[in-house]
């Protein structure tokens, strides 16, 4: 049975959400100038979105689930339309906080195990909106195919409706309307906050839709290490001599060497992340993997330092794009969930590389670690995405929470090198951290 809602009252109706965001962007003091076009798309009213429960079902742990179909915008004539499920935890402890995990193809069901560990570990809600973006468009084009083709008709013909971050940004606004709208119909309950996380391209939306939606109060955007763009861009040229192939559809377009041009600069000013990194004040949770074919090593260097606390890293060793199927992201995920939900304090992580040749790693967190565990790769060329890394223990006292170690460089090429924490969460779950990577030795 499906109940349709043309205009769900969530929170903040749609009219009167559009009409706070634009005076929100109108006084915040930012980096990027306010409201510009992604706060101007996102803001705009569109009575085209809709929710409806296509089932409801519980499952065998005591948790509820429900099946919601959504339509979220109408872009450029094209209607989007996702599929999100919803899991419930059996014993609601944080009902006013839910988890939003934007993802890309399907109906979301492949997505239940991971979002009924987190519903269950933070007592709350955890939900995943597919479709992001609605794809394929415009001759059959797909993910970073499709984003670049819209930049390039920026370019072309100017009008700010292009971008496809946009409307994926929406999307993922218009999820948290419908978490809201289907937790208070459902279940009496007043979701006004939420976690918001995605991979690739939906890590990228994450970014964005955290900059655009005060409602949003942590992040953890995945594998997508590219912010401050065209200093990333030039840094991947100086490290391979090259760019990287995965990005491709957009070098192919020569968007990359039209960086500097006018209306380039303006699409980085609304789509780069780092234009909008004083906003970014809400816990950050960065999760990526060690051998990630789109970015070099080192990415985190360019921005992770310009950002606001709290934030947390953890890369998974030897995983590349896919972080070896996520279950290590995952769990580090369901304990910062956990954490944020029920307003515990988020660990803090601090680390030295001193020197170069021989550098001197020093790790020190702010509860007592489990382990400390130093990784090390090396490359010939500079290039570690084939590369194994390879770990060992270093020494923690008990009740301890720091290391120190010594990384040296290898007679030829390059090590890179981070360190890892294991911590144990106030339920008694391991999870792990990480510091950034760094190479040894290193470019002036």
């Amino acid at each position: 049975m499906f109940l349709l809602h043309a205009r769900p009252e969530s929170p903040l109706s749609p009219s009167l959400r559009s009409q706070f965001l634009a005076l929100l962007f109108l006084v915040a003091p930012v980096a990027a100038a306010a409201p510009g076009a992604l706060e101007k798309y996102v803001a705009a009213p569109d009575n085209t979105f809709n929710w409806s429960i296509r089932e409801t079902r519980a499952l065998d742990n005591g948790q509820t689930a429900a099946h919601v179909e959504m339509t979220s915008q109408t872009w450029r004539g094209h209607v989007w339309t996702h599929h999100m499920q919803i899991v419930r935890a059996k014993d609601v402890r944080n009902p006013h906080i839910a988890l939003v995990f934007v993802t890309g193809d399907g109906d979301g069901k492949r997505n239940l195990p991971m979002l009924q560990l987190w519903a269950e570990r933070a007592g709350a809600i955890a939900a995943c909106v597919t479709r992001v973006p609605n794809q394929p468009l415009y001759d059959g084009r797909k993910e970073d195919a499709l984003i670049a083709f819209t930049f390039d008709n920026y370019l072309k013909d100017g009008d700010d409706s292009w971008p496809l971050l946009f409307p994926m940004a929406k999307s993922a606004v218009r999820a948290m309307d419908a978490v809201a709208a289907w937790a208070k119909q459902e279940h009496k309950q007043a979701v006004d906050s939420f976690v918001v996380s995605g991979a690739s391209k939906r890590g990228w939306t994450t970014w964005l839709t955290a900059a655009v939606d005060a409602r949003v109060k942590a992040i953890a955007p995945m594998v997508i290490d590219m912010l401050n763009m065209k200093v990333q861009t030039d840094w991947t040229l100086k490290c391979y001599g090259k760019q990287s192939e995965q990005i491709r559809d957009y070098t192919d377009l020569g968007l990359v060497d039209r960086m500097e041009d006018a209306r380039m600069k303006e699409i980085r000013g609304w789509v780069d992340p780092f234009s909008y990194r004083a906003r970014y004040t809400m816990p950050k949770l960065i999760l990526l993997g060690t051998n990630d074919r789109y970015w070099t090593v080192d990415a985190l260097r360019h921005y992770f330092h310009d950002l606001p606390g709290p934030k947390l890293i953890y890369q998974t060793p030897n995983a590349g794009h896919n972080l070896n199927g996520g279950a290590d992201a995952a769990n580090t995920l369901a304990s910062f969930f956990q954490l944020i939900a029920d307003k515990k304090p988020l660990p803090t992580l601090d680390w030295k590389f001193n020197g170069d040749g021989k550098v001197n790693v020093t790790v020190k967190c702010s509860q007592a670690a489990k382990s400390i565990r130093l990784w090390t790769a090396t490359s010939a060329d500079r290039d570690f995405r084939d590369d194994q890394w390879n770990s060992r223990d270093l020494e923690v006292k008990p009740g301890s929470a720091s290391a120190t170690a010594e990384v040296s460089a290898p007679e030829k090429g390059f090590r890179a090198y981070l360190a890892e924490v294991e911590l144990v969460s106030p339920t008694g779950h391991t999870w792990k951290l990480s510091t950034e990577a760094r190479v040894t030795p290193d470019f002036k």
